[in-house]
């Protein structure tokens, strides 16, 4: 199960969610935090619902049953609007919402990496070492088989283009020197998760098919 499977579950159903759901959410944080919220969120518009019957209420809603149906039909279809329009607003609070450049990211890897690739110039180790260098990270050994590196064009600059075959599968990290980050950032489309995380002077942006695999990827990245 991935992180968009279980978000559509919960929507629906969050208080019926099975043990593969519940497994995912016990190991990726996002979608445990975004579980929590759908459950605070259903309690709350359940609570406010859940109000006290005025005396007399009984009396007067049996002389209502006497009223023609289509005199009350107005005023049905405007409580359902109501709370159609709160759950609306509840799920668009609660759904985290993509950030542009680490979703550009995505959508770099998407359609744009295989022809970077194959269009990519010889590579330049000093040129990767001053951008390492500039953003204060490491390429560890841990972080896995480096299988590409060279530069690209991506959000208007040039970025240090990295394609790595990790244990969690691959992973493309572009270093990004010349776009400085005020704070972290994330995106989940296409099968894809994104991270773009502040490093030195710039920034780091990290796309992989799995929560884990980012997390795991950015932690190498700050430790080393």
């Amino acid at each position: 199960m991935n992180c968009l499977e279980l978000r559509r579950m919960a929507i629906l159903e969050p208080r019926q969610l099975d043990e593969v759901a519940f497994n995912h959410a016990e190991h990726c944080g996002a979608c445990r935090d975004f579980l929590a919220r759908t459950l605070q969120f259903e309690s709350e518009l359940i609570g406010a619902l859940r109000v006290q019957v005025p005396a007399g209420a009984k009396e007067r809603a049996v002389g209502a049953a006497i009223a023609p149906a289509a005199a009350r039909a107005p005023r049905w279809i405007a409580i359902a609007a109501g709370f159609l329009l709160a759950v609306a607003l509840g799920l668009a609070i609660a759904w985290p919402r993509n950030d542009p450049m680490a979703l550009a990211g995505i959508d770099f890897v998407v359609y744009e990496e295989a022809q970077a690739i194959l269009d990519a110039k010889p590579v330049d180790p000093e040129a990767l070492q001053r951008v390492v260098a500039q953003l204060g990270i490491a390429l560890p050994e841990q972080l896995g088989e480096l299988r590409y590196v060279g530069p690209c064009p991506f959000a208007g600059t040039i970025a240090q283009h990295v394609v790595a075959k990790t244990a969690m599968g691959k992973v493309t990290l572009l270093l990004l020197p010349d776009r400085p980050l005020a704070t972290r950032a994330v995106a989940t489309a296409r099968g894809l998760e994104a991270v773009i995380t502040p490093a030195g002077r710039g920034s780091v942006a990290i796309i992989a098919g799995s929560p884990h695999n980012v997390e795991r990827t950015e932690m190498l990245l700050k430790s080393s």
